[in-house]
Order: C-alpha cells, then sequence, then structure tokens
C-alpha cells in the first residue's frame, strides 16, 4: 500500500508539471500572435476568424561553440576573455586532465564544455581558434551617475598628481646622486681606493656626451668635437719611489743625511746616461721611458663641454672683473658645474661603441699571422687628418702637455730639437699616467674593479691623442724592435755596429713596457683585441728571459754550474721550452760564451748577497720580476677595451692577471702550484731566438763587462711613494733647523725652511739665494717636483704648498696637547705630531689633489 500510494504522488506531481507547462505554451502563443502579423491579402482580418499564423526565420549566423564563447564574455564581463588553453600548453590536449568534479562557476562550466568539444573533434579545435581570433563587439559602458563622475574625476587627478610628483623626486635623486660621484669625492683616502665597478651592457650606439655650458646633448664630431675638463700638471712623485718600505726620515743631526741615489728617478738617469754612452742615440730613446721627474699627469672631474662653449666660456672669464685665485691668461679655469681647478680639454675621439665592441671579438687565427698583420699596420704611414676643429684641438691640447713639464724634462737626445725626443715624450706620458693609476690602487691590482681615479679616467681620450700624433712619425723597419722580436735575423754583425759607429741597444737591454707602449700605440686605432694579446704575448716572452739572464747573473759560479747540467739533462722533453730550467741552463751556456759572467775587474759581485736559491724561490723571483709588466699592461687593457679587473689575493695575482690577458692557457690545470712560463708561447723556436739575443750581449761584454752586467740587472720592485718620515716632537726639528745655515749663501736664514719631499734646507723670502730672480723654495720646488713643493716652515710650524706660479697655506701637522695649533709658535706649547694629518697631506700630493682641496691660493710672483 505504501508502494501504491508513493506512485500516485508521483503521477500526480507529474500531471500538475503538465498542466503548468501546457498553459506557458499557450500564454507564448498568444504572445506570439501580437508580435508576429498573418501574411493576408487584406489589411484587416474579418472579426472572429482564425489568425493565420507564419513562420519568420532570422539568419543570426551562430553555433553553439560561438554561443558558448560569448556567454564566457558575458559571464566575465570582459573582451576576448577566453583563451584557448592548447595554445601555450599541447600537451593538455595529449594528455587531458578534466576534473570528475562538477562543482564551480558558469565560467569555469563554460571553459569545461569547450574543452571537452576541443578533445571531440579537430574540426572543433579548430573553430574555436578562428572565433578567439575574431574581435568580439564592445561591452557598452556601464553607465554612472555624475555623481559617480566627480568622485572618479577627482581620485584620478589626484593619483596623477603622486605619480607626477614621484616621478620628479626620482629625477632629483639620480641627478644628485651622478652629480655627488662624479664631480664632489676628489679625495682619495686609502679606505676608499677600492670600490666597486657596475658592469654595463655594450652600448649599441654612438657615445653620447652632455655640454654643461649649453646643456645639449650629442656625439662629438669632426665639426664640433666635445671634450674632457682636464687638468695637465707635472710631476716628479714616481721618481721619489725607492726599493725599500720603510720612509726615508727628516734629517735632525749633522750625522743623517739623505742621498737620492736609491730613487726611482736617479736609477733610470743613471740607467739612460750608460746607454747613451755606448749606444746609438736614436736607439736609446726607443729603450727607455722618461717622466719619473717632470712627468705629465692628467686628471678629469668627469665633465664635458663643447670646445666652442668653452672658448666662449675662457671669453666671460677674460671680461670678468672679480679677482680670481687662477690666471685665465694660461689658460685657466674651473669647471662651470663642479667648480674643479682646470687647465685645458682633452677631445673626445668620435667613434661608435658598435665598432669597438665588434673589435673586440676574438678571432682564431694563429699567433704568426696575427704577427704579420701587426708588423704591416706598424709599417703603414699615418696622416695627419685633415683640417677639421677636432684635429686642431688634438694638435692645440698636445701643445699644452708638452708646454706642462719644463723642457730639460723632455728634452733628453744629444741632438737639441731632435723628433726622437717627442717621440720619448708622447709614449712617456701614458707609462706616467698608467703608472700613477697604479699608485693610487695601492702598487697592485688585487682590489680589482676600478679605483676612485679611475672612474674618472680620461686616459682612452689621452691615448686617441698621443696615437695621433706618434703615428707621423716612423721607425724604419730595419731597426724596428718588433723584427728582433719575431724574426731569426741572418747577418747580426751589420746590427753591432763597428768602431766608427756606435751599435744598437739589444733587446735584452729594452724596457719591456717602453716597447709595449711603443707597439700599441704606433698601431692604427681602434685596436684589435687580437693584435693586443699577440703584442703582449710577444713581450712577454722578452721579459721572462730577461728575468733568467738577471737571475743567472745575480747567483755564484756554483749554482750557474748546477743549473745548467740539471737543465741540460731535461733538453729534449716535449715542453722544453715551458720549463724554467731547460731555458736557463740554456741561457747560462749562450752567455758563458762572453765574458758576462767573469768577475775581474767587476764590482758588482762583491755588493751581491749569497742567496740559497730553491725551485720555490727562483719561481718567485721571475714572478716577481714579470709582475710590474702585467700590471701595466691589464691596466692598459682595461682602459682600451673596457674589461673589468678581477680581484684576488696577493699570492694569486700573477696567474689572475696573465689569465686576464690571455697568456695562460684555457686548459691549464690549476690544482697544480703555478708554474709561470706556462705562459710563454713562443713566436719563432724559443732556443734560436734566445742564441739571438744572447749574440748581442756577448759582443757588448766582450769589451764592457762590467757596464753589460750592470744593465742586466734591473730594479723592477719599487715601492710606493712617501714624504719623509717626521720626529715625535717638533721641539727637536726646531732645535737643529732654526740656527742652520744655509749650503748655498751660508748664512742663518731669517725664514728657514726644509722640504718635506727630499730634506733639502732652503731660505725662504732669501733674497741672497735669488737666481735669474727666482727664490730658493720657488726654484727648489720646479727641481724637486717639477712644479710643486712642499715645506715645513720652521720658526711658524706650518706647512706651504707651491704648486707652478701659485702658493697656499695647507696648516700645520704638529699640534699640542688639546690638538690645536700654533702658529707663528707664539704661545710656546710643545708640539707633537699629527699623524692623521701628515697621512692626508701624503695623501693629497700622491694623488695630486692640492688644486682641488685648498681654496686659498695666491700668486707667489717667484717670491718665496
Amino acid at each position: 500500500s505504501l508502494q501504491n500510494s508513493g506512485t500516485a504522488q508521483v503521477f500526480s506531481l507529474v500531471a500538475e508539471r503538465r498542466k503548468k507547462f501546457q498553459e506557458i505554451i499557450n500564454r507564448s502563443n498568444s504572445e506570439a500572435n501580437q508580435v508576429v502579423r498573418p501574411k493576408t491579402s487584406s489589411k484587416w482580418s474579418a472579426p472572429g476568424s482564425a489568425p493565420q499564423l507564419t513562420t519568420a526565420i532570422l539568419e543570426i549566423k551562430e553555433s553553439i561553440l560561438s554561443l558558448l564563447i560569448k556567454l564566457h564574455h558575458k559571464l566575465s564581463g570582459k573582451q576576448n576573455s577566453y583563451y584557448p588553453p592548447w595554445l601555450d600548453d599541447i600537451e593538455i590536449l595529449i594528455q587531458p586532465e578534466i576534473p570528475k568534479y562538477s562543482h564551480g562557476d558558469g565560467i569555469t562550466a563554460v571553459e569545461r564544455i569547450l574543452l571537452k568539444a576541443a578533445l571531440q573533434s579537430r574540426m572543433n579545435k579548430r573553430i574555436i581558434e578562428e572565433i578567439c581570433r575574431k574581435v568580439t563587439p564592445p561591452v557598452p559602458p556601464k553607465k554612472i551617475t555624475a555623481a559617480e563622475k566627480k568622485t572618479l574625476d577627482k581620485e584620478e587627478r589626484r593619483q596623477k598628481a603622486r605619480e607626477r610628483q614621484q616621478k620628479l623626486l626620482a629625477e632629483f635623486a639620480s641627478r644628485q646622486k651622478s652629480f655627488m660621484e662624479t664631480a664632489m669625492d676628489v679625495d682619495f683616502p686609502e679606505s676608499d681606493i677600492p670600490m666597486e665597478i657596475t658592469t654595463a651592457e655594450p652600448q649599441v650606439s654612438e657615445a653620447v656626451y652632455d655640454c654643461v655650458i649649453c646643456g645639449q646633448s650629442g656625439p662629438s664630431s669632426e665639426d664640433r668635437p666635445t671634450g674632457l675638463v682636464v687638468l695637465l700638471q707635472a710631476s716628479s712623485v714616481l721618481g721619489q719611489c725607492r726599493d725599500n718600505i720603510e720612509p726615508k726620515k727628516l734629517p735632525i743631526s749633522e750625522e743623517e743625511q739623505i742621498y737620492p741615489w736609491d730613487t726611482c728617478a736617479a736609477v733610470h738617469d743613471v740607467r739612460l746616461s750608460l746607454l747613451q754612452r755606448y749606444f746609438k742615440d736614436s736607439s736609446c730613446l726607443l729603450a727607455v721611458s722618461i717622466g719619473w721627474e717632470g712627468g705629465v699627469y692628467v686628471q678629469t672631474c668627469g665633465h664635458t663641454l663643447h670646445i666652442d662653449c668653452h672658448k666662449s666660456y675662457m671669453e666671460s672669464l677674460r671680461n670678468d672683473q672679480v679677482l680670481q685665485g687662477f690666471s685665465v691668461d694660461k689658460g685657466e679655469f674651473t669647471c662651470p658645474l663642479c667648480r674643479q681647478f682646470a687647465n685645458s680639454v682633452l677631445p673626445c675621439y668620435p667613434g661608435s661603441n658598435v665598432e669597438n665592441h665588434l673589435w673586440q671579438r676574438p678571432s682564431n687565427k694563429s699567433i704568426q699571422d696575427l704577427i704579420k698583420e701587426v708588423e704591416e699596420l706598424q709599417g703603414r704611414p699615418g696622416a695627419f687628418p685633415s683640417e677639421t676643429n677636432l684635429s686642431k684641438e688634438m694638435e692645440s691640447v698636445m701643445k699644452d702637455i708638452k708646454n706642462t713639464t719644463q723642457k730639460k724634462y723632455r728634452d733628453y737626445s744629444k741632438t737639441p730639437g731632435s723628433p726622437d725626443n717627442d717621440f720619448l715624450f708622447m709614449y712617456s706620458v701614458a707609462r706616467t699616467n698608467l703608472e700613477l693609476e697604479l699608485i693610487h690602487r695601492g702598487g697592485n691590482l688585487c682590489s680589482g674593479g676600478a679605483s676612485t681615479a679611475g672612474k674618472r679616467s680620461c686616459l682612452n681620450q689621452l691615448f686617441h691623442v698621443l696615437a695621433l700624433h706618434m703615428r707621423l712619425y716612423s721607425i724604419d723597419s730595419e731597426y724596428n724592435p718588433w723584427r728582433k722580436l719575431t724574426q731569426l735575423l741572418e747577418e747580426m754583425s751589420s746590427q753591432l755596429g763597428n768602431e766608427e759607429q756606435q751599435p744598437e741597444v739589444p733587446i735584452l737591454y729594452h724596457d719591456v713596457t717602453s716597447l709595449l707602449l711603443i707597439q700599441i700605440l704606433m698601431m692604427p686605432q681602434p685596436l684589435h683585441k687580437d693584435h693586443f694579446t699577440c703584442i703582449v704575448k710577444v713581450l712577454f716572452t722578452l721579459l721572462y728571459t730577461q728575468g733568467l739572464v738577471a737571475l743567472s747573473v745575480k747567483c755564484n759560479e756554483e749554482d750557474r754550474s748546477a743549473w745548467k747540467h740539471t737543465g741540460a739533462l731535461k733538453k729534449n722533453t716535449c715542453d722544453a721550452e715551458k720549463s724554467y730550467e731547460v731555458l736557463l741552463s740554456f741561457v747560462i751556456s749562450e752567455l758563458s760564451k762572453g765574458k758576462l759572467y767573469h768577475e775581474e775587474g767587476t764590482q758588482e759581485c762583491a755588493t751581491i748577497i749569497p742567496v740559497a736559491w730553491s725551485p720555490e724561490s727562483m719561481e718567485k723571483y721571475l714572478q716577481d720580476f714579470c709582475l710590474p709588466f702585467l700590471r701595466i699592461t691589464s691596466l692598459l687593457q682595461h682602459h682600451l677595451f673596457g674589461e673589468d679587473l678581477p680581484s684576488c689575493q696577493e699570492e694569486e695575482e700573477f696567474s689572475v692577471l696573465s689569465s686576464c690577458l690571455g697568456l695562460l692557457p684555457t686548459f691549464y690545470q690549476t690544482e697544480h702550484p703555478f708554474i709561470s712560463a706556462s705562459c710563454l708561447d713562443w713566436p719563432v723556436p724559443a732556443f734560436d731566438i734566445i742564441s739571438q739575443w744572447c749574440f748581442e750581449i756577448n759582443s757588448f761584454t766582450e769589451r764592457h763587462a762590467e757596464q753589460g752586467k750592470a744593465l742586466l740587472i734591473q730594479e723592477s720592485k719599487w715601492k710606493l711613494p712617501h714624504l719623509l718620515q717626521l720626529p715625535e716632537n717638533y721641539n727637536t726639528i726646531f732645535q737643529y733647523y732654526h740656527r742652520k745655515t744655509c749650503s748655498v749663501c751660508t748664512k742663518v736664514p731669517k725664514d728657514p725652511a726644509v722640504c718635506l719631499v727630499c730634506g733639502t734646507f732652503v731660505c725662504l723670502k732669501g733674497l741672497c739665494c735669488k737666481q735669474q730672480s727666482y727664490c730658493e723654495c720657488v726654484l727648489h720646488s720646479q727641481n724637486c717636483g717639477a712644479g710643486t713643493g712642499i715645506f715645513l716652515l720652521i720658526n711658524a710650524s706650518v706647512i706651504i704648498i707651491i704648486r707652478g706660479h701659485r702658493f697656499c697655506l695647507w696648516g700645520s701637522v704638529y699640534l699640542d696637547a688639546h690638538g690645536e695649533e700654533d702658529r707663528d709658535l707664539r704661545r710656546g706649547k710643545p708640539l707633537y705630531i699629527c699623524k692623521e694629518r701628515y697621512k692626508v697631506l701624503e695623501q693629497q700630493w700622491i694623488s695630486h689633489t692640492f688644486d682641488h682641496i685648498n681654496k686659498r691660493w695666491g700668486p707667489h710672483y717667484n717670491g718665496l
């Protein structure tokens, strides 16, 4: 009975539903009758007659798939909201993962249906893709009221104002940061020397410069060149380097004296004089570098300007009646942006960075092919460019560089006015700037990156100017050192000269760093990276041979015979040309044919301290001998090609730099103890070329054995320059110097002073020691520092700085117990050395920043 009653209820519900469904159909039919009129011949149908219904077919051109996609757009409220998922991931069609659950919103349901349809048929998949490609009709905008519109406009204006404010603040912050980095940081304390360098992506356009006067940006061109604001100054800082770490002490008694014989400048002067005594003068000027005294140092604040804008700026300074601390007639001015002192503009050579980047790409050419290309490129005569504004400015800045230093510091030839002087001076300017940057980095490249000085470096532009002028000179191919380095010459006797004619300088007496700069600057610019690496590899073989020769000279006869025997046993091995034992044995056997090792009459042997040489100590000596060359070469590569300098530990510096320069083979195993000879890549058979080089030495030592040995022993480990070490108590200085007589006039000066660079005692403002209208302090600043002098005034305890035609009071490095100065010694308090102040003074001297940091300058009129 329960089952029958349940069945009856079901049937009654079905009957009710049918009844309601019939009512809905009847209602829809009546509505259709009102909308669709019957097609009759008469306008009005007869009353009471049944209406004749007709069907109107509307063509909508839609399918179930297109309707589903439009439904998806409508539910999401966005146009083109449906994107077929299999276009991004084809795996969906291969391994579909349709969820078995059926819950979700309408959008999810439509997506599930469309995916299932695409899985059923390729045609469905293609139709869905075509429908999605069509542009769907725009969704009508939502109607908003006037109040809502007013609120939205207000919010939109507020949002735009906030974005504009943030953009301006970000722009001001970036400008302030760049200005502080490039203009204000001119003091280089030692703690700030290692700095990070950001690696930038290679530019794909021409270099663009901003003129700080007119504000226009653009590349440097031949007609309107752009230049760097630079300061040219003569420097003798390099010449004060010594071979000992501890600085010399200021003499405070008659027994204490300072002799300049062990300075870098004195050693190089003696070497050049010795070479000019026995060899051809033109050849001697290619074998050394000058600039240790009176070299020209170029530094910049980093700002650029148009050359014509600079001329207008200088004209306005001449017409300015305000008292200035510099001489406009001598070309001096201050940077229009950062007000840093300057005296010249270095033109920027126009060029595309893309071209420079392409020239850095390595090629697969052999070293023999590259050697021929280098010789061919050096043989091409260089021509000065046509008369353009750029060429005129390059010629003008070269005159400024020459006039920066005195004539005696750039004229070393026996023949006055010889073009060899200009050639020597130009590549020595590059050497001076590279050596000074190395000193600013602490004497090595272990820190890597770029120092504060390197960040505003102008060496790339300077190299272009020097190379352009050096290409005007040509070295006779017969006497070009490149031939002796890469070729086996048949007739060596013609190179050695005769009794009437002096011979050429033997290749083993050449300074390798000087040869590097000559070879690089004689090449057309921009330089190809492969040619640079080829030159470095060839010169490293000469440098390593020089190290082996110097090592053989330093040891005694017993060690030489032992090494000669040990290396001869390994000469037939496969890697004999890359074994320092074999090469050293061969060098000793070749030089033994001459009189180099004959100890009679030589004073050098008595001064050489016996050393117990071991394989480790020999390897360290060779690495230390080659390291100065690798450092300068790495800096040169960094400036020419923009490659970063890697940081390393001090004991790894040789291997890291040799790898950076391409000397170390890529397959070299680093886990084994590093051997410097593995960097050798001989362009010709090693034993043949070494025999040729040693033959030149034997020919010279036949007549001058003592001088030949002295020229082979080169000091390469120069320490950083320092000022003289001062005593702790100032009374010690005062008691010795205030009654000391002058060595020139033999009188006690009224205002005595002492040079803190060399310790010379001079008369301040003394007319008794005046020479050719120059008082003694000014004259000594020109002889000792090439125009820069640092003097301690004995009766005032203050220091004065002389820079060219100007001077300033620097302050005192001696303070009382309360940390205060006692100028003119009026209070009579005991004074003690302030090491922090003295360190700052020394750092300003080394970094050549006296002109930038000290602002109270005045003309001295040669009266100090």
